[in-house]
């Protein structure tokens, strides 16, 4: 009898200790989270400029937190390869993802059966703004935005424009610049801008969408316009496509991701974090160097931006005959 209520008692009490375990996890953001490292999925290869920027504010967070925030880029499909990391992981506040809002704002729209939906990721803040310039060879015969949209206008397809794939920021970008024009050119897709800058500099292609690193790090490039609101510090004299009549917001901007089934303590105090190292010294200069544009957005405004570009992405790509 003794020995029977000996094993019943050792199998209780193991059933409560299996219990308390079992919650430790939810008990870690009312005290010292993270107390393990923390995983930053990147969906962009090592030593992209993007790539840089996550490098530079996991080592902030290493600093602020005591913890290691381990990059780990996960490449493939666009960006769905890290988007489907992120979306089985553990929701546990120990992985998060680096990465352009197109996981949400195109990706929704292109899969016919994405593994995720709108509701499996919350955005954390927005961290970077990727500026994109409607870019030509430097011996191209077209100066500026105006005689090359003339040109198309006459020539309808005759153009063609390169692209870092179908549906990427830069073709979305073009597509709705040339559809505002009512001009036809053929988009050529590539791996990445890397890829078809050699093809735009020998004149394979008139031209491409490319990022503000590589119209200021190549030579032979000549910028026609930037898609912004607002002129560039570094091309004072560049129009941007608003102020010629064609007020485009680009997707190349992203920030932090997180599973929306993570605690939300976690959840706040990697915003809050966020909005300390986005906003810092460190990380400001290193987006200069990348010539990306360091923008904090709180999770607010962040989502906010977000579901605005996935209706109108939604209607864009309708147009374009873009969905699967």
């Amino acid at each position: 009898m003794t020995r029977n209520f000996d094993a019943s008692a050792r199998h209780g009490i193991a059933r409560v200790l299996f219990c308390i375990a079992s919650l430790l996890p939810s008990m870690v953001p009312a005290q010292e989270y993270p107390v393990k490292p923390v995983q930053v999925i990147v969906s962009l290869p090592a030593g992209t400029g993007i790539d840089v920027l996550a490098r530079t504010l996991a080592q902030a967070m290493d600093a602020k937190f005591g913890q290691r925030f381990l990059v780990v880029n996960r490449t493939g499909q666009g960006v769905m390869v890290a988007a489907n990391a992120l979306n089985t992981a553990q929701p546990d506040g120990y992985t998060i993802a680096f990465m352009p809002a197109t996981l949400i704002t195109v990706q929704l729209h292109r899969e016919k059966q994405p593994p995720y939906n709108r509701n499996t990721f919350v955005p954390i803040c927005q961290a970077f703004d990727n500026i994109l310039f409607v870019t030509v060879a430097a011996n191209s015969p077209f100066k500026d935005l105006q005689s090359m949209l003339a040109f198309a206008k006459a020539n309808p397809g005759k153009l063609r424009y390169g692209t870092s794939g179908i549906a990427s920021a830069p073709h979305l970008a073009g597509a709705e610049l040339f559809q505002r024009s009512g001009v036809q050119l053929t988009d050529v897709p590539y791996a990445g801008e890397v890829a078809y800058l050699p093809h735009i500099l020998s004149g394979q292609l008139e031209m491409g969408m490319i990022s503000a690193y590589l119209v200021g790090a190549q030579k032979g490039l000549r910028p026609l316009a930037v898609f912004s609101k607002e002129r560039q510090k570094a091309y004072p004299n560049l129009p941007t496509t608003a102020e010629l009549g064609h007020p485009i917001s680009t997707l190349a901007y992203g920030g932090l991701f997180i599973r929306s089934d993570a605690p939300a303590a976690i959840i706040a105090r990697l915003d809050a974090a966020c909005r300390e190292v986005v906003n810092g010294t460190a990380y400001g200069d290193m987006a200069d160097k990348q010539v990306v544009r360091a923008t904090y957005l709180d999770r607010g405004a962040f989502t906010a931006r977000i579901d605005a570009d996935f209706a109108n992405i939604g209607r864009l790509l309708d147009t374009l005959k873009l969905k699967d």
